[in-house]
């Protein structure tokens, strides 16, 4: 058995924390499965530092970078069907971050993003869109990484109100994403950044628990 976990969300908004409360809780539940695959948004998003210079990738580069961790996962999750082990203690948890949602953002939608989505379904992904509300906009979005941080995100950005309604505008289109993705999606507000809760819901949801 295989199956998975896709954290998606705009900055501040609590992947990496979400994202690794996850894999800790998910480590000290003993009947689930012993191989976890992380894979942080150091490894998938569009944009990154190369050599101390931020960058974008293409579409075609971004694609070919999210099959090359699909095509990892299916390779493993084939070796160990194919040794016969049924328990889920031998099965496979993976854990994506800013993965399909983020390409569906960055580029136009395309036939490419709805293949992957296909193969993901096939390994059993779920997927969690975290979202701020307008009130924590401000204090999470703008403040919390310190000046280098505000600096970067006031870029071009005339006033603090100004750069607050970019970021929920560029939230509303990671929901419309998220409602054009074949992968079900959970949205979840972190305006309280209790990220454990967080993470012991999602898991309960991918337990079939309530």
């Amino acid at each position: 058995m295989i199956r998975g976990v896709i954290i998606e969300g705009l900055s501040t908004t609590g992947k990496t924390s979400v994202f690794s409360a996850i894999k800790r809780l998910h480590s000290q539940t003993h009947n689930d499965e012993k191989t976890i695959i992380a894979i942080s948004e150091h490894y998938s998003q569009v944009l990154h530092s190369y050599r101390g210079v931020l960058r974008s990738m293409d579409k075609d580069e971004h694609i070919q970078l999210l099959n090359r961790h699909i095509d990892y996962l299916e390779q493993q999750y084939n070796w160990i069907d194919s040794l016969g082990h049924t328990k889920p203690s031998n099965g496979i948890f993976y854990l994506l971050e800013r993965f399909h949602i983020n390409h569906r953002a960055a580029f136009i939608e395309s036939t490419e993003i709805e293949m992957l989505e296909n193969r993901l379904s096939r390994m059993n992904a779920s997927c969690v869109l975290l979202t701020l509300s307008q009130d924590a906009d401000e204090p999470r979005f703008i403040e919390s990484r310190g000046e280098a941080w505000k600096s970067f995100v006031m870029e071009n950005r005339s006033t603090v109100t100004e750069a607050c309604q970019k970021f929920l505008e560029d939230q509303e289109k990671l929901r419309i994403c998220a409602k054009q993705s074949l992968i079900p999606t959970l949205e979840i507000n972190t305006d309280e950044a209790d990220w454990d809760s967080y993470a012991k819901q999602i898991l309960m949801e991918l337990n079939g628990e309530r």
